[in-house]
């Protein structure tokens, strides 16, 4: 099946996800100590144009559970977006043309995510992530992108 990545000039909310990308996830403790890093390959395509798309995130070493491989389609409607997989669920929304948002319950790691997606550029991204635990704060994240496959 030929992927769809979409038009990179459109405006459409969600279509600057569009593409291969190539990053690198660092993890720090609550206290603001490093603890690792890996890196994470994404493919990110439309199943439907401007409606619903597909994420796969293949993290080498997802903090405290190893290879990690997640394929979530994402239904959208406007700015908003969800989902609901075996994996986990989803909702976010787009703030600005370059900033997203999204809150996830990951069933793999246990944690609620919360995640801000600000595009540096069009092929730079960075995702600051706060991940709790039982109501508390587990980790930080800072995961930075840079797409390897334009659409």
């Amino acid at each position: 099946m030929t992927k769809t990545y979409g038009d990179p000039k459109s405006t459409i909310p969600y279509q600057c996800f569009m593409g291969r990308w190539e990053g690198l996830c660092k993890t720090f403790s609550p206290k603001g100590d490093f603890i690792e890093s890996a890196a994470v390959h994404m493919d990110v395509s439309w199943n439907e144009v401007g409606k619903s798309w597909h994420l796969m995130e293949d993290f080498e070493n997802l903090y405290e559970v190893g290879k990690t491989v997640f394929h979530s389609d994402i239904s959208t409607d406007g700015k908003f977006c969800w989902a609901t997989s075996e994996q986990l669920s989803l909702h976010g929304t787009e703030l600005t043309p370059y900033n997203y948002v999204f809150t996830i319950d990951s069933k793999i790691s246990h944690t609620i995510v919360h995640n801000n997606h600000y595009f540096i550029d069009p092929n730079n991204r960075r995702i600051i992530t706060h991940k709790l635990r039982e109501g508390k704060t587990h980790i930080f994240q800072i995961q930075d992108f840079v797409r390897i496959q334009q659409p």
